[in-house]
């Protein structure tokens, strides 16, 4: 048999937003694999970062008040946009061919003596 996986590399931009940096940087990187499916018709063994550049990042902030005077507190998020150089090892699905094989329906209803019992043979 021959090998027919083979390892590539590209380059997807992904984003992510969160409370945290950790967050975000997290729900970015779990759009990788989303991102990588939708693009192809391969079947994905393994993904793996090789570089990882920031293209934006952001932090917003912003000063909440309870009934526009109480307990007030400062909400902050953050986003980013990363550039993320992936290597993906994957199988093309287009270069195999597979075996045609007709099966009868496992529906069928087998009656091997419908037509002698028509006929009222016994």
């Amino acid at each position: 048999m021959t090998v027919v996986n083979e390892t590539k590399r590209q380059v997807v931009t992904v984003s992510g937003k969160g409370e945290t940096k950790q967050q975000a940087f997290a729900a970015a990187f779990s759009s990788i694999q989303k991102q990588l499916v939708g693009n192809g018709d391969e079947a994905i063994l393994r993904i793996i970062p090789e570089k990882v550049e920031p293209l934006k990042l952001v932090k917003s902030s912003y000063t909440e008040k309870f009934l526009f005077f109480f307990f007030k507190r400062t909400r902050t998020t953050h986003a980013v946009t990363l550039a993320v150089t992936v290597a993906v090892s994957a199988i093309d699905l287009d270069a195999l061919t597979f075996e045609d094989i007709t099966t009868p329906s496992p529906d069928a209803l087998s009656l091997p003596n419908l037509k002698n019992m028509l006929k009222g043979v016994k």
